[in-house]
């Protein structure tokens, strides 16, 4: 209440009521102000501020005047303290940050917080708790312009995706793209954001033409972009339309432009995340040395600061590496701890790994191969993942051919070609 804070800091500097109002107001005033009979108007409160030696802010909130920005600086170093795996730092951080915001009426600092837990949970393996973060930051920004929503919704896409749920993803990031479009309100670090999320989720349907288009959206803002971790996102998921595309030189170049920004920053997993899609572009090359050197990088970074979510991901990669170079023993290890960490959470990648096994076990043991290829099919069917479904509906055939069974084989083909014809 604006009357008690005006009276504890009048007492506190033994003014009395009536050497705060002069020579503008009278005692009354200010005891009607001090009651809570009255709200003072806005000269008031510059009088009242200017005689208490506070600003103008403070008096009527009774938010210190460095807060703000205070809040701001902790929240980068937690962004930090995140990234480098500190997660009890974190959250202690997290916690006071909501608190003070929630006190002092800051919704958007508020909303930032939740957006940083956000990304701890879903790190960490935890999607759906990550998603209830995600739509709580949302929530608090209802009323505000859609530019500022989109940290919040970038985050519950990435949750939806994570979960099997690609189609959702890619939904709710076109219709805030579509509402930012409406507003008239082109902020180039928001519209950076909902892009880059949407070429991850784009190649990931299979909507290669739109992953495009969104990729050509992202050079055009580049010139315009504030935020240095936007740049090093947008280089991130352009280098991966670069790979779609063949332009794998390309692709190199983007991943070193990011790679070098989160030094900078100090985001210690996001440069894990850099080595990660440099091994993957160095394995599709068929340089296997120095994708196995990224992987292992990358896979060193994330067990260090305990993101589960790319672990698996570098796991996956490092066995297909492994496979491809004839270690098979390696390979399926690294697969079967993949699965293990993963559960049921983690769909689209669950699928991978259960692929990638199928293929680690083809000549070792056919009938597990089967099974993890059937549980590969299973997962692509459910996300509604046309392009993989395929490829996993091949190799089961490739493995029922090679046992003789040309019937069975000829139809996990055939549906793997219908799939893709309902794409096209």
């Amino acid at each position: 209440m604006i009357g008690s804070r005006l009276r504890r800091l009048r007492t506190a500097q033994g003014l009395t009521q009536r050497e705060l109002g002069a020579p503008l107001y009278t005692h009354a005033y200010v005891s009607t102000i001090e009651s809570g009979r009255r709200r003072p108007s806005r000269a008031a409160l510059e009088h009242f501020a200017g005689k208490l030696g506070v600003g103008v802010d403070e008096l009527a909130t009774g938010r210190p005047p460095d807060l703000v920005t205070r809040l701001r600086l902790q929240l980068q170093e937690v962004r930090v303290a995140v990234s480098d795996g500190r997660l009890e730092e974190a959250d202690d951080a997290l916690e006071r940050i909501v608190r003070q915001a929630k006190r002092f009426d800051l919704p958007r600092l508020q909303a930032a917080a939740l957006v940083t837990l956000g990304l701890r949970l879903l790190r960490s393996g935890q999607p759906e708790e990550a998603l209830e973060r995600y739509q709580r930051a949302e929530e608090l920004l209802r009323d505000e312009p859609p530019t500022v929503r989109a940290d919040a919704v970038d985050g519950k896409a990435t949750c939806f995706h994570a979960l099997g749920d690609v189609r959702y993803a890619v939904f709710l990031l076109e219709s805030l793209l579509d509402e930012i479009e409406r507003s008239g309100l082109h902020d180039p670090d928001a519209l950076a954001r909902v892009h880059s999320g949407l070429i991850y989720f784009y190649l990931d349907a299979g909507l290669y033409g739109k992953a495009a288009a969104s990729a050509a959206s992202l050079e055009h803002l580049a010139p315009r972009l504030q935020d240095p971790a936007r740049v090093a996102q947008m280089h991130m998921n352009v280098a991966r339309q670069y790979l779609s595309e063949g332009r794998a030189q390309d692709a190199e170049r983007s991943l070193g432009r990011a790679e070098d920004i989160y030094r900078q920053l100090r985001l210690m997993t996001e440069v894990g995340g850099a080595h990660l899609a440099r091994g993957y572009v160095l394995s599709r090359e068929g340089r296997f040395e120095e994708a196995r050197h990224e992987l292992e990088s990358a896979l060193e970074t994330f067990e260090r600061t305990g993101d589960v979510a790319d672990l698996t991901r570098a796991l996956n990669e490092l066995a297909r590496v492994e496979r491809m170079q004839g270690r098979l023993d390696r390979a399926r290890e690294l697969l079967e701890r993949a699965i293990a960490l993963l559960g049921t959470n983690d769909a689209p990648i669950l699928g991978w790994a259960h692929r990638e096994l199928g293929s680690v076990l083809a000549e070792l043991a056919p009938a597990a191969a089967e099974k993890h290829l059937r549980a590969a099919i299973e997962v692509y069917e459910r996300t509604e993942q046309p392009i993989d479904l395929a490829i996993a509906y091949r190799a089961l055939g490739d493995l029922l051919a090679a046992q003789g069974d040309e019937a069975a084989a000829t139809e996990a083909y055939r549906t793997g070609i219908l799939g893709l014809e309902r794409l096209a």
